[in-house]
């Protein structure tokens, strides 16, 4: 039987496409038992201004509709704006949700579950660049596997927090995991992940810049902006497809299954996840040549 796969994504730029699209070719390209089944978005057409990520938006719903994969949508900008407003305005961050968005976010995942509960059902639902932060209806609900620009003891939050975490700890590696979402932030339990040194040769200079261009005082852009965090973010960028596409297929093929939110391998539960640093590094090279 076939990998069943839903597919949750805000669908905002290129990269959002190049995933579904990635995915997708590899599966039916090289016969891996999966279907992406649906894709469910937080957006809907003409819930906002038309911008660059509205029209990148229009393009994702058109290359879905060009592969056969329903679409089904839910505007988060529509649902309860009054109490979603109020929310944003009284949370520190979207990260430390006041109790006004903790509440709109729940009433919000009520209803993803029930548009999701319409859905043909799916053995995985993947988080492919979803920019919505989930109530615990869905962290409760579905089986949802995302993709972390970390080692599975690396540092949490986003990509940009992950590698300002990194420089300075100093740290002689990164990684990317793929982890089965649960409600402690990119904690859960991990499927695989890869690793790849930030320290060495050809890494060398790119930190003695650092410690000459970037003081204690320097703002969050020029940081951002700086060779070596560039650099951090294109390895690591490089390597979430070829990850993504491995794991599908390590679950598609059952050498790895996924049992009431536990990972499992040959039977016994996996503890840490696989390690596929190899096949990602050959893939890569692969690719580079």
């Amino acid at each position: 039987m076939a990998l069943r796969i839903g597919w949750l994504s805000s669908g905002r730029d290129p990269a959002a496409r190049n995933l579904l699209k990635t995915v997708y070719d590899d599966i039916t390209g090289n016969q891996i038992p999966a279907d992406i089944n649906w894709i469910f978005c937080h957006r809907e057409t003409g819930d906002g201004p038309l911008n660059d990520e509205y029209r990148d938006r229009e393009l994702f719903f058109d290359l879905a509709a060009s592969l056969d994969i329903p679409v089904a949508t839910l505007s988060h900008i529509r649902f309860m704006p009054e109490l979603r407003k109020k929310g944003l305005t009284e949370s520190p961050s979207a990260a430390e949700a006041s109790p006004a968005l903790e509440e709109w976010r729940n009433l919000y995942g009520q209803e993803v579950m029930k548009v999701i509960d319409m859905l043909p059902p799916v053995d995985i639902i993947v988080m492919a660049g979803y920019m919505l932060i989930l109530g615990e209806p869905e962290l409760d609900g579905l089986v949802l596997v995302n993709i972390h620009p970390a080692l599975p003891w690396g540092p949490r939050g986003t990509w940009q927090e992950v590698i300002h975490q990194l420089i300075a700890e100093e740290a002689a590696e990164q990684g990317i995991m793929i982890h089965i979402v649960t409600k402690e932030l990119d904690r859960g339990p991990v499927i695989s992940y890869c690793r790849f040194p930030i320290r060495g040769e050809e890494w060398s200079e790119l930190w003695s810049q650092w410690q000459q261009d970037i003081g204690p005082e320097a703002a969050r852009e020029t940081r951002e902006g700086h060779p070596l965090f560039r650099k951090i973010r294109m390895e690591g960028e490089i390597r979430e497809l070829p990850l993504l596409r491995s794991a599908i297929r390590e679950l598609a093929f059952e050498n790895i299954t996924i049992k009431d939110k536990k990972i499992w391998a040959g039977g016994n539960p996996l503890e840490a996840g696989v390690d596929l640093t190899s096949t990602i590094e050959r893939i890569v090279r692969a690719e580079v040549v």
